[in-house]
């Protein structure tokens, strides 16, 4: 896969390796899309800033079908509702991804740190941000979600 931005690899890389380490599934990414400033959501999203030689946030947009599959796998119990458990582990499956993705950019010499996530539940929301978005869609086995990442060089 080819990617227009050299920030772009990383969160692949890094959702990649962390779906293959805690869920022994592959990902396979959709074709790159970018918006000017906003993106709708999907049913659980989590919002992570960046700060460092990149500025900016990542939002994770996960279908409710891989909210699930995810929390069930983590927790060990099937979930039907989207509640705080439920967004409590996209969150932190989130956290994990910026994580790894902070350890790949700063192998490229680029020192960013990750901020606390914040969980937006639910398709009528549109988040805005200030710069444009990049949108990298995955799809997996235990549903699909979106990396959208809007960050600028510092």
């Amino acid at each position: 896969m080819e990617f227009f931005e050299p920030f772009l690899e990383p969160f692949y890389l890094a959702a990649n390796n962390v779906f293959k380490d805690m869920f022994q599934k592959d990902i396979k990414p959709g074709i790159i899309q970018y918006h000017e400033n906003f993106i709708a959501t999907r049913e659980a999203n989590i919002n992570i800033t960046i700060i460092g030689d990149l500025a900016g946030s990542v939002i994770y947009s996960f279908s409710k079908e891989l909210a699930f599959n995810i929390t069930s796998i983590i927790l060990g119990m099937d979930f039907k509702e989207l509640n705080y458990f439920v967004a409590s582990a996209v969150a932190e499956i989130s956290n994990i991804i910026s994580g790894n993705t902070m350890t790949y950019l700063s192998e490229q010499d680029c020192h960013c740190q990750i901020g606390t996530p914040q969980i937006f539940i639910g398709t009528d929301t549109r988040i805005v941000t200030k710069n444009s978005i990049f949108t990298i869609p995955i799809k997996t086995i235990l549903g699909n979600f979106e990396i959208n990442v809007s960050l600028e060089s510092r």
